[in-house]
């Protein structure tokens, strides 16, 4: 007759139990053999004369051979040793009962639930003792030699299995162990991760604010002191306040969305910076108020995306400092250039220079070294001899990247001319 799903789910509900109450499964099983085995013993079954008839205290033997075995997991070297050598005495004393039954079961917990020197010793003394029992059989006759082989592979064979259960399980333990860590590294490094673009994005933000800021207070001057002499002069520098307010907006939007996705339905990553080297002429545009002269030499096209964007917002974080801290100026020279696989800036100025007494404590020249390092260039920022300042910014570049913009960087420059 088939086994129908309910009577497997039946027979699977005790077995449930017992597995997930290991104690009470223990405490069943030394119930149910120590019944069995003085049960047999009570029985007196011998007809040959060859064991003793049941008394008393050969009850309690039979019953201190097997029923120990409940706490086969909570105390496997004790149990053993009780065991074996109450086994050993019933064997003596020529008392039928339990057989080696106890023993076996006392074995097999011994691999499987103990480690160590202690039960290494314990072991060698099992051992012994019932090698030095087997032997007297052997000598008085009470044993032969098949019996002798037989007993002694069983008990070996229980000893192994429980050992070899244990490793098996400390493998296991020790995969899990491994997921769980690698686990917990995971998550680690993504925290990291979240960490570095936060960074990122605090340097992005101040790089975008910083500039843009500095833009508008002098545009805004500017209108302030044309409004009622030169209202055309007025009105071109409330353009570009407006102009250079948009601009900061767009970039913020750019620089933040990727506080609320990822990537959006297009495919394109949100996390990908907004400005490149292409758009650096946008950046010339906006610096209208500085006496800027600028200079280009080599093939400024094909640059890799993180060499453009940071050189982009270290030519943008250079000209804000000149802004803050020059001072008035007559000249702000600006030259770029790629050669010998690097792209390099420098931007110089004949304003205060080392008489600054107002360079702040922002991180404006820390963000800009951080900003090459990572990219592996260098900045070098400082005041000339002749006198202002200079910032040159040494960046190594990766040929054959396809350009990160549609317009190249020169036409973009060309636009904007010396």
């Amino acid at each position: 007759m088939a086994v129908t799903r309910e009577t497997s789910a039946a027979i699977g509900r005790p077995l449930g139990w017992l597995r997930t109450h290991e104690r009470a499964a223990d405490a069943l099983l030394a119930i149910l053999i120590t019944l069995l085995s003085v049960t047999f013993h009570l029985l007196d079954l011998d007809t040959d004369g060859k064991f003793r008839s049941p008394t008393w205290w050969t009850t309690l033997l039979i019953i201190a051979s097997v029923l120990p075995v409940a706490w086969r997991r909570v105390a496997p070297i004790p149990t053993g040793l009780f065991v074996v050598g109450a086994q050993i005495a019933a064997a003596l004393f020529d008392i039928d009962g339990a057989g080696f039954l106890g023993v076996i079961i006392a074995l097999y917990a011994f691999g499987a639930y103990s480690t160590g020197q202690i039960r290494t010793n314990a072991l060698w003394t099992i051992a012994v003792a019932l090698a030095l029992l087997f032997i007297t059989g052997l000598a008085v006759g009470e044993l032969d030699v098949g019996s002798f082989v037989s007993s002694t592979v069983i008990l070996v064979t229980a000893f192994v299995l429980g050992d070899n259960l244990r490793r098996r399980r400390e493998k296991a333990d020790s995969l899990i162990e491994r997921a769980e860590r690698a686990e917990r590294e995971h998550a680690l490094i993504a925290q990291q991760q979240v960490t570095a673009e936060r960074t990122r994005i605090a340097r992005e933000l101040h790089d975008v604010v910083a500039h843009s800021v500095s833009v508008m207070v002098i545009q805004a001057a500017a209108a302030r002191r044309n409004l009622t002499t030169s209202p055309a002069v007025a009105t071109v520098a409330l353009d570009n306040i407006e102009a250079t307010g948009r601009q900061a907006m767009n970039e913020l939007r750019g620089i933040l969305g990727v506080l609320r996705t990822d990537s959006g339905g297009d495919g394109l990553d949100r996390r990908a910076p907004q400005p490149t080297m292409a758009e650096v002429a946008t950046l010339i545009e906006s610096a209208a108020d500085l006496p800027l002269t600028t200079s280009i030499a080599g093939d400024l096209d094909g640059l890799s995306a993180s060499v453009t964007l940071t050189g982009y917002r270290m030519l943008q974080e250079a000209l804000t400092n000149v802004r803050r801290h020059a001072g008035p100026v007559t000249d702000v020279r600006l030259t770029i250039g790629h050669a010998d696989g690097h792209l390099s800036i420098v931007v110089t100025d004949d304003g205060r220079g080392a008489a600054a007494d107002d360079l702040g404590t922002g991180h404006g020249i820390v963000g800009m070294h951080e900003r090459a390092m990572a990219v592996g260039g260098s900045v070098a920022a400082g005041p000339r001899p002749s006198g202002g300042w200079r910032v040159q910014i040494s960046l190594p570049t990766t040929p054959g990247v396809p350009p990160t913009s549609a317009r190249s960087f020169r036409s973009g420059i060309a636009q904007v001319g010396q």
